[in-house]
């Protein structure tokens, strides 16, 4: 039923889009993709479209994770805005089993910027499958070095349900061409022992590769969500 109700929904939000970018000159990108998570206890599949315009974003997707059954059902929005010297990125995002969270993240500055986040989360269930903590500061800087060159260097760290557990990411992200690009994304993760007094301390990347309307994106994430398992991700999809 879940499933069915994820369908209708894409369908319902992909015609109310086309019927608004049929009465503007500004087009609406779809972007749809599929992805699979897999460890030595899990597997897990996630379905997402997003659908933006101008500096507006929605999104709604399905996750279904095994042999536990879980299944999840979310939407967001997203809002970019910038002002003088400043990118300001606002997001919401809901989910069944009553999960709600809202994040907000500054680039302050011009060719050199600061970058300031915060997020939080009602705590409610919720299978995360970003790489950092939901409820989270993020600081660190960034450098435009050219139209084509953007590297950041930050980190993420939960000051609300482990404190000490962290993400610090160093983000090259490179456009060849108009159709062209790639981003790679090393991060270091370390955080308090976990319940068996393990250290949780790793190395990680993901890669990410754009061609035309077309996208693929593969990571290794260890010791995912500070356990001790090690997560592959891999993800393909298409803008239309």
């Amino acid at each position: 039923m879940k499933r069915i109700i994820l369908i209708l929904a894409i369908f319902l939000l992909s015609n109310i889009a086309y019927a608004a970018d049929e009465k503007t000159d500004n087009p609406i990108d779809y972007k749809l993709t599929l992805s699979h998570y897999n460890t030595k206890q899990i597997s897990a599949n996630d379905i997402n479209l997003r659908i933006s315009k101008d500096n507006q974003t929605l999104w709604l997707a399905e996750y279904t994770e095994n042999p536990s059954n879980f299944n999840q059902v979310r939407s967001g929005y997203e809002r970019k805005d910038h002002f003088a010297h400043t990118k300001l990125t606002s997001s919401l995002q809901i989910a069944s089993h009553g999960f709600l969270g809202i994040s907000l993240t500054a680039e302050i500055g011009d060719d050199v910027y600061g970058i300031v986040g915060y997020g939080r989360t009602n705590l409610k269930p919720y299978d995360n499958i970003n790489f950092d903590p939901n409820d989270a500061i993020t600081l660190g800087l960034g450098w435009h070095a050219n139209d084509d060159l953007t590297i950041a260097l930050y980190g993420v760290q939960d000051n609300r349900v482990i404190d000490g557990q962290q993400i610090t990411h160093l983000v090259t992200n490179k456009v060849f061409t108009t159709d062209q690009k790639i981003v790679i994304d090393l991060f270091q993760k370390s955080g308090t022992n976990d319940t068996q007094g393990q250290s949780i301390k790793a190395l990680g990347t993901s890669l990410s590769y754009d061609l035309n309307r077309y996208f693929i994106r593969l990571a290794y994430d260890p010791k995912v969500n500070f356990t001790q398992e090690n997560m592959t991700r891999i993800s393909v999809g298409m803008h239309f």
